[in-house]
């Protein structure tokens, strides 16, 4: 069986104020009974040591002519205290010598009727039912004590109606009181609770641009921020899994074009081949093959090293590596091409001769590659390329400037992001699979770098790559060749 939430609360307040109002009743009847107990046995004190008195000189003076007399005195004073039921006279030594009702013959035992201070004789619940007064003369003689009987049906009557009432009262209050506490609860927490409910589940069936508006500040306020921020976040999700899914599709056609391409062309010539007359047409067709398969090769190795280094399964290996003769190296490879396509080339290597880097040299060939070969790629003929390497706070500054397509403002935050490519798919104009700049900022960050880039649409880009050096560099140690 399903119970809401509002059933809960409302059992659980009701069965609490239940106990409450049970122990507030206990309470009260507990205090009332000693209450009434105390007036009883005060009022049937003052009762018999003012009746005493009267009760005994009638008895002194008409005992010995009839009770008649007597009975109308006693009648007289049992008018006046309803609790006493019966009074009674007898001698010290105990026997009865009159008795207000005649069938009543209980002896007294002498050491209480011969006492010279009342005796109370009480019940179990500390009633005193019996009261043996004693009765002086006007001479001083002790001969006589004046017996009275207290009912307490009377004092029960009292308890009875009284806790009538209270039960009736309290059984009222409670009524109220767990109506006015389910209206509280409803006003204070149900509702609330059934508002971030109801956006909960729109939230859940896709309607993430759901807010919920919460006036309270306390645990349903902060529960209702936290459904608004889980919806915000989700939202973004589902933008950056789109993002991702369309990425991936832009990925599955570039790779297609590049992977199609040069698979076509290793199998036209393979068919060919067969039919090539000469050993310079067969070496012609080999170069071409062999220029493809470099390129799948290329492709496979980033995809791979991608994989290797977001899993981290498989650590670089670095070595100290002469800083100067290595970026040489690596720049130097990209001269003849920028040649090739008419573009202005311009190097210039600032870094002292005995600075070192701790590099997979392999690896971050790989990464400055891209960043220089993109820079050509991109840069129409006629354009310029101008690469630096220099040292500033004991890092090393590679720098890669061009005067190409640049950057849009909005494509620069995902420059660095796998799968992207700053052109549309649909107008494929450069080759690449959008993971060039992924696999450098991934490399070199392995290396503890970092990797910035500043664009304008139309004006150029430069990428700057920083690098940690293996030692500090003293300040005097200067490349000669470098201007002062």
């Amino acid at each position: 069986m399903r119970f809401s939430i509002r059933a809960k609360i409302l059992m659980t307040v009701s069965l609490s104020l239940v106990l409450i109002f049970a122990l507030i009743m206990y309470l009260l009847v507990s205090q009332n009974i000693s209450r009434l107990r105390t007036n009883l046995n005060e009022q049937s004190k003052s009762f018999a040591a003012l009746a005493t008195s009267p009760i005994g000189n009638t008895f002194l003076l008409y005992h010995d002519s009839g009770s008649i007399r007597i009975t109308q005195e006693v009648d007289h004073f049992l008018e006046l205290d309803p609790d006493v039921t019966a009074i009674r006279v007898v001698s010290v030594d105990g026997n009865q010598l009159y008795a207000s009702q005649d069938k009543r013959n209980q002896p007294i035992g002498a050491h209480l009727a011969s006492s010279f201070q009342p005796q109370y004789l009480k019940s179990g619940n500390d009633y005193v039912y019996e009261i043996i007064q004693p009765f002086f003369e006007d001479s001083g003689a002790h001969r006589y004590a004046v017996v009275y009987e207290v009912s307490i049906k009377r004092v029960e009557q009292n308890v009875k109606d009284e806790m009538r009432l209270i039960i009736y009262v309290g059984a009222a209050i409670l009524a109220m009181s767990i109506i006015v506490t389910g209206l509280l609860l409803d006003r204070l927490f149900i509702k609330p609770l059934r508002a971030v409910s109801r956006s909960a589940n729109l939230i859940s069936s896709g309607n993430f641009d759901q807010q919920i508006k919460s006036k309270n500040q306390d645990e349903i306020g902060d529960l209702a921020q936290s459904v608004n921020k889980m919806a915000d976040f989700l939202k973004a999700d589902i933008v950056k899994l789109r993002e991702l899914d369309k990425l991936k599709t832009e990925f599955m056609m570039i790779a297609s074009h590049n992977l199609r391409t040069p698979i076509t062309i290793i199998r036209g010539y393979i068919e060919v081949g067969d039919k090539v007359e000469t050993v310079h047409e067969l070496k012609a067709i080999i170069k071409t093959v062999q220029e493809s398969v470099v390129r799948l090769h290329l492709l496979a190795e980033d995809l791979l090293t991608i994989s290797t280094l977001e899993a981290d399964a498989e650590p670089m290996k670095k070595e100290a590596t002469l800083a100067t003769d290595y970026i040489n190296s690596l720049v130097n490879e990209f001269g003849l091409l920028a040649t090739k396509k008419d573009l202005h080339w311009e190097f210039t290597n600032t870094i002292p001769g005995d600075v070192r880097l701790l590099l997979s040299q392999p690896n971050m060939r790989s990464a400055l590659g891209n960043v220089i070969d993109n820079a050509i790629k991109f840069t129409k003929p006629g354009g310029s390329v101008q690469v630096t390497g220099d040292i500033s706070d004991n890092r090393l500054v590679f720098t890669v400037a061009d005067t190409g397509i640049g950057i849009q403002p909005d494509e620069i935050a995902k420059l660095f992001t796998k799968f992207h490519r700053g052109t549309s798919t649909t107008n494929y104009d450069y080759e690449g699979v959008g993971i060039g700049l992924y696999l450098t900022k991934l490399i070199i960050e392995q290396h503890s770098g970092h990797i910035d880039v500043k664009s304008k649409a139309g004006a150029g880009s430069t990428f700057t790559v920083y690098l940690p050096l293996t030692s500090p560099v003293a300040a005097n140690s200067v490349n000669p060749d470098r201007p002062s």
